[in-house]
């Protein structure tokens, strides 16, 4: 049921992205969206709310995206895509690599990078596999900050022959998550009111998929899930 019901959001998602027309000062072109899908089972896609991650989306697509009250709900949403185990806000468990580099996890460290980010809660959760690396959970207090941050940290490591162009981080109006999970789990992110965050320069997603300017110029909003 749920593989059926992540489809049928996949597509109707896919029809959605093609009618409405460009905003203005945007990253790269692409087919634009109208409503987008409401979260299902926890997030609410809707209005805009100052100083809750929301600033600045107002009459873009990341206006119709799924929102979050906080970590509690994060977790919920994500449960509907993949397995969220043991969930943890400990600065510890929550030093994520590829935002934090090689800080060691310190509070003043992480609170630093949360402010560069534009970063208001962290938690993490075990997938399948709890050997591998936990499901990174971020709740957005500024998604443009968070944008032009993961912009400038994924042209580095693509400078620095490090990364790649995948599209790994999902973002709803006030949220980011990056699973590590399988293809259809991801796929399935989708069906919850998110969609993927690419800043890759000249990224290009596949013929059959629909892409949005996100809010950073150069960084763009997509339905197509990496395999």
């Amino acid at each position: 049921m749920r593989t059926k019901q992540a489809f049928a959001a996949a597509a109707a998602l896919l029809a959605l992205m093609g009618t409405a027309s460009c905003a203005e000062d945007a990253g790269p072109s692409g087919n634009q969206s109208g409503q987008l899908p409401t979260g299902k089972n926890g997030g609410q896609a809707g209005g805009r709310s100052d100083g809750d991650g929301t600033a600045g989306v107002g009459g873009r697509v990341e206006a119709q995206l799924a929102k979050v009250a906080g970590t509690d709900e994060l977790i919920r949403l994500i449960k509907n895509a993949t397995t969220c185990t043991s969930p943890s806000t400990k600065p510890k468990d929550t030093s994520f690599s590829d935002i934090d580099g090689v800080s060691e996890g310190t509070a003043a460290a992480m609170a630093k990078t949360n402010a560069e980010w534009g970063i208001k809660e962290r938690v993490t959760c075990d997938g399948r596999d709890a050997s591998a690396n936990g499901h990174e959970l971020l709740v957005i207090s500024d998604m443009a900050r968070f944008e032009t941050a993961f912009k400038a940290r994924q042209a580095a490591d693509l400078a620095a022959g490090e990364g790649d162009t995948r599209t790994r981080w999902f973002i709803g109006q006030n949220f980011a998550a990056r699973i590590f999970a399988t293809d259809s789990d991801e796929r399935e992110m989708l069906s919850l009111g998110t969609l993927g965050l690419n800043c890759a320069p000249h990224y290009a997603a596949p013929p059959q998929s629909t892409t949005q300017p996100a809010i950073v110029k150069g960084c763009i909003l997509t339905n197509y899930v990496d395999a």
